[in-house]
């Protein structure tokens, strides 16, 4: 199934004498004679007023890329560089410092501070160039992320200080380094985010608690910690320069409270209230009260408890989440009256029961359009009929090895429903054993009289 957070517009967008023409970069006719590089620095310096651009796939591009951008196109509000493997966290700093003015000693400027949208998805991306990109890029809206497994909680929680406006965030893939820390940072600086995708992350119950806003503030400092060591990336500290009031240029560490570059415009504040130790800062999650989407693949450790604090979702994919039963679609069936998209492969606690009643439930009959089932061992065509009778809008049913369900019940299902896109498949039967006749058998040295 197609991920739900794959928002991004794969075709560029050039604004030249108020006019907007769009291309694709498999459209543009390139010289290739010339070093990459030179071809880059051309096209930043020609097209800066460019206000989209992809360059997802282009493997040779290296940080200078980034550079080009940062000092030529400051109106940059889209930009994949999905796959550029080459790009990593000195890049994106270069995206957002120009490095000339800061080593002259000049006020600190943003570049690419318009970027609304941003995909690095499989670059050598980790926590510092993520800080880098949420201290200068503080209107991003989208960022995607995929397969980073560098970026860790530490990175998302700068993402989370800064980038208050954020709706969309995939981190698929990231790894075992964002774990309930990073929930916990979202759930207090990011209030609006509406898709949530952190399949093959080290997310529990109390993380989905946090992104609810069901979490005690107690357990929210337990869970991130009350050490003020300096935060690090492979031993080294998370330092990037910020620019003072008076224009001179300091050093920060990145997991510093204060080392935003402007504090008074936080919207957390009021959500991380310091107590009488100074090392130590009550956190308030609110909530990510808007949640439409959340992807949650492979996360093993998350159980019914989890899933029935979150409310609202209108796509959810729980897709090998092997502690997922009957009780979580119950909860369900009873707190998300809008669920749409529903995907349960490989989640072998499910049973007839469970699908009966997430189909009575409020989203079932007139909500849910796609349900994924496949690889549930201890569905039958029970469940079948319990869609049946109770789903009207449903469209699209992923049935593959679901080993008790017939080919009877899918053919019935379709008679009810000619509309519904049945995804199923039956492995071959055992071919019966081919009969011989019997042979004498004889030894090739002998003669046979």
């Amino acid at each position: 199934m197609e991920n739900f957070s794959n928002y991004f517009n794969t075709n560029g967008s050039v604004v030249a004498n108020g006019k907007t023409n769009s291309y694709h970069k498999s459209d543009v006719c390139i010289n290739d004679s010339l070093p990459k590089e030179l071809i880059i620095r051309c096209f930043t310096e020609l097209c800066h007023m460019i206000e989209s651009l992809d360059l997802s796939g282009c493997q040779n591009l290296t940080n200078g890329t980034c550079d080009y951008l940062g000092k030529n196109c400051s109106l940059l509000t889209t930009l994949s560089l999905e796959s550029c493997s080459r790009i990593d966290d000195a890049g994106l700093e270069m995206l957002r410092f120009r490095s000339v003015c800061l080593n002259l000693g000049f006020p600190h400027t943003s570049w690419c501070s318009n970027l609304t949208c941003l995909d690095v998805s499989w670059c050598s991306v980790g926590d510092r160039g993520l800080t880098a990109i949420a201290r200068g890029c503080k209107s991003l809206q989208r960022f995607r992320a995929i397969g980073c497994q560098e970026i860790t909680s530490r990175g998302v929680e700068q993402l989370a200080r800064h980038c208050h406006g954020l709706l969309l965030l995939n981190l698929n893939y990231c790894g075992q380094g964002v774990t309930d820390e990073a929930m916990v940072h979202l759930s207090i600086g990011c209030p609006d985010l509406r898709v949530l995708a952190i399949s093959h992350c080290s997310i529990t119950d109390q993380g989905l608690r946090a992104i609810a806003g069901t979490l005690s503030p107690a357990a929210a400092a337990a869970i991130v910690g009350q050490a003020t060591s300096t935060s690090q990336q492979n031993g080294i500290p998370l330092v990037l320069p910020v620019a003072t009031s008076n224009g001179s240029v300091n050093n920060q560490d990145a997991s510093s409270p204060n080392g935003n570059v402007n504090n008074h415009g936080d919207r957390d504040n009021n959500r991380r209230q310091k107590t009488n130790d100074s090392n130590k800062i009550t956190l308030i999650p609110v909530g990510c009260v808007s949640l439409t989407t959340l992807e949650v693949a492979r996360c093993s450790a998350i159980t019914d408890i989890g899933l029935s604090a979150i409310a609202r979702l209108e796509k959810l994919d729980l897709e090998d989440c092997a502690l997922v039963t009957d009780s979580t679609l119950a909860q369900l069936a009873v707190h998300c009256p809008r669920l749409n998209t529903l995907v349960l492969s490989h989640c072998d606690q499910v049973t007839d029961e469970g699908i009966a009643r997430l189909a009575e439930g409020l989203c079932g009959p007139d909500q849910l359009q796609t349900l994924a089932m496949d690889n549930c061992p201890l569905l039958t065509d029970a469940a079948l009929e319990h869609l049946g009778s109770n789903c009207r809008k449903l469209r699209q049913l992923d049935l593959y090895d679901c080993q008790l369900i017939t080919k009877q019940g899918i053919n019935s299902l379709e008679l009810h429903y000619p509309q519904l896109q049945i995804h199923a498949y039956f492995a071959p039967g055992t071919p019966p054993a081919l009969t011989f006749a019997r042979r004498r058998r004889y030894c090739r040295c002998c003669r046979i009289i």
